[in-house]
């Protein structure tokens, strides 16, 4: 009946928030890691698409916030 539009980013942020609370600090602090090298290798070799980098760059940008919060408590 009606659509309701969701920002990705906040989104995003939400799915990486549930994954992160499973972890322990040590593993949220190791998946940063592996996230921010996942980033690194997108900007490095870039899609045709700019669209599927932003939204690759969206979902690692969150997960480390969602890391960064989780440390922070």
């Amino acid at each position: 009946m009606f659509s309701t539009r969701r920002d990705p980013a906040n989104q995003y942020l939400n799915e990486a928030r549930r994954r992160i609370a499973k972890m322990d600090p040590i593993a949220a602090r190791e998946y940063s890691i592996s996230v921010w090298a996942y980033g690194m290798r997108v900007a490095e070799n870039p899609a045709e698409h700019l669209d599927d980098d932003l939204g690759e760059w969206d979902m690692a940008l969150a997960t480390l916030q969602a890391v960064r919060e989780r440390m922070a408590a």
